[in-house]
């Protein structure tokens, strides 16, 4: 996107405080925007005019055969291969042994031999091994509700109903991105920086996009051998629909176990919000930015997913943006100090839910790209840690009172405040949730409660000399060991940890969750319990030839396509 403003010196300090941000429910509320990992990949493919070419499409009518796709990067050729079948014992759990597909994303292009290894390994996804040049296994199951609709409409020789569709908006519901050393896969650290998949997820979010491209491919080669007169999809209806995705419970351990990556991320978002309040935005930008609001709006308008009470009704969210852009009108004809984005932003936090405050603020990353400049190198991060053994306790108990106040306002007197327990099941290999004192397997408690672990750290402190140092304590009390180390490390990172209490009986799995999703880049997010959300990756997206064409036209929020459309010729 262009933007009327130069280049400058960001002189920005005015950062949000940690102790609002990183509440559960504000981070749950948090939306994909320019620095969520998908998006950067499509900006790099459209910034590169990625080529992706299926060299081969080999399937029958009920989908089974394989595909092959070679990549053309500006510095290396990737390929993504993948083997079809069909199952009608679909699960999204990672132990399921039945799949629509399973394929592998490789570095250059693979021999035969190489293709048949791999076509006997990806079944065993918990034991088997993949090649050194392979950097992500997959797994996806065609969606049982929308893909035959699809097959059979276009064996028909017409479109399929863009209503139905737009329930879900995706073909194929990926499960599980195998890389980073797994199964002997390539680790991303190895990776040279001109590496076209060397940033955070990137490789994950590729896997993704082409599981979205093997989606229509499969779906018209399977109508093709139904009919040879069968319909095309229609180009409209492939840029809408996107590559689902369903992540559970498990995601909590996840997003409280890398603090220093969660910092990255959050932080760089933080610093182009407020890189994009100074901006006095010129009439092209309001009228852009009126724009932008509007796709939105709309598309909060189409989806009528249940949010099941845990976040604002789409409807709720819709009407709000409608406010915003009154409001825009309204400030821009006041003379003021401060910018109108800053008097915007001001009015939203005192007037609209934190929702669609979370959605205006990455809108105003939309209309002004500039602010996110340099941010993407920030978010690959050393998530190393380490003892610093010779600090005094008297130094680490500050940098207790310093950050770890919430921790601390925890009442674990209350029995509510150790309701639950996580575990990890050995049987599905997934996090779970049991109730303490009435489930087994308390024994295998996962490390996650870090305000329990502050206060029993605390209650020791107290207890020791001040003087001594931390090595002494730690070898008085080496169950405190994770804890200091971790305190040591993400001093200095403000957004490094989440206020709340995992273990307390109304925690709500969801919001950590959903933000782990913005920070993939999932634009619709459909909650299905408070623990289980169902979403779509690449919705609207560029289309290979979009990438090749370098299409750099604003994709998000992509509306429906018109029924018109939808019924012309192919």
């Amino acid at each position: 996107m262009s933007t009327d403003h130069e280049a400058h010196e960001w002189d920005v300090t005015d950062l949000r405080d940690p102790a609002v941000l990183m509440q559960p429910e504000r981070l749950g509320s948090l939306k994909q925007n320019r620095l969520s990992f998908a998006r950067l990949l499509v900006d790099k493919m459209v910034r590169e005019e990625w080529e992706i070419e299926a060299t081969e499409v080999s399937v029958d009518e009920d989908g089974t055969g394989r595909a092959i796709y070679t990549i053309e990067t500006p510095n290396q050729v990737l390929s993504f291969v993948v083997f079809s079948e069909f199952t009608d014992e679909h699960s999204a759990r990672i132990i399921a042994d039945a799949w629509d597909l399973r394929a592998f994303l490789c570095e250059g292009r693979p021999s035969e031999e190489f293709i048949q290894d791999q076509y006997e390994e990806l079944p065993h996804v918990l034991t088997g091994r993949a090649r050194p040049e392979v950097l992500v296994w997959t797994r996806a199951n065609r969606s049982m509700r929308f893909f035959e609709h699809i097959v059979d409409s276009l064996a028909e020789g017409h479109q399929p109903d863009i209503d139905y569709l737009a329930e879900g908006g995706y073909l194929m519901r990926s499960s599980g991105y195998y890389g980073n050393g797994l199964n002997g896969t390539k680790v991303f650290r190895a990776l040279d920086e001109d590496h076209p998949l060397s940033g955070p997820y990137s490789a994950q979010m590729f896997a993704v996009y082409m599981l979205r491209v093997f989606g229509y491919d499969l779906a018209e080669q399977m109508a093709a051998e139904r009919n040879t007169d069968a319909a095309t999809l229609d180009r409209d209806i492939k840029r809408y629909l996107g590559t689902g995705n369903s992540s559970g419970i498990g995601i909590i351990e996840h997003v409280i176990s890398h603090p220093q990556f969660i910092n990255a991320w959050v932080r760089a978002r933080e610093v182009a919000l407020a890189r994009a309040k100074t901006i006095d935005p010129t009439e092209s930008d309001i009228e852009r930015f009126e724009q932008v609001v509007e796709k939105a709006r709309q598309w909060y308008v189409e989806d009528d997913s249940d949010t099941h009470h845990f976040f604002a009704s789409k409807d709720l969210i819709a009407e709000e943006l409608a406010q915003v852009t009154e409001q825009v009108d309204a400030l821009a004809g006041v003379d003021r100090a401060e910018p109108l984005w800053t008097r915007l932003c001001e009015w939203a936090g005192t007037t609209l839910e934190v929702e669609t405050q979370e959605v205006l603020h990455s809108l105003l990353l939309d209309v002004h790209p500039e602010v996110c400049e340099g941010l993407d190198e920030t978010l690959t991060v050393s998530e190393r840690s380490d003892v610093q053994p010779n600090a005094s306790l008297a130094t680490l108990h500050s940098l207790v009172t310093e950050n770890y106040e919430w921790a601390l306002d925890v009442d674990f007197s209350d029995p509510s405040a150790e309701e639950y327990f996580w575990y990890r099941s050995i049987e599905s290999e997934e996090p779970r949730l049991g109730v303490r004192d009435e489930h087994e397997y308390e024994e295998y408690e996962r490390p996650i409660d870090i305000a329990r672990q502050v206060q029993r750290l605390v209650a020791d402190l107290e207890a020791a000399d001040d003087t001594d140092t931390v090595a002494s304590f730690i070898f008085e009390h080496p169950e405190h060991r994770a804890i200091v180390e971790r305190i040591q490390t993400v001093h200095g990172l403000p957004y490094a940890e989440v206020r709340d209490n995992p273990l307390d009986a109304d925690v709500v799995p969801l919001h950590y969750i959903s933000c782990l999703k913005a920070i993939w880049g999932i634009g619709r997010a459909h909650p299905k319990s408070k623990g289980w959300v169902r979403g779509t990756f690449f919705q609207g997206a560029p289309l290979p030839e979009d990438l090749r064409d370098g299409d750099d036209s604003y994709w998000v929020y992509p509306a429906k396509p018109e029924p018109a459309a939808v019924w012309r010729d192919q």
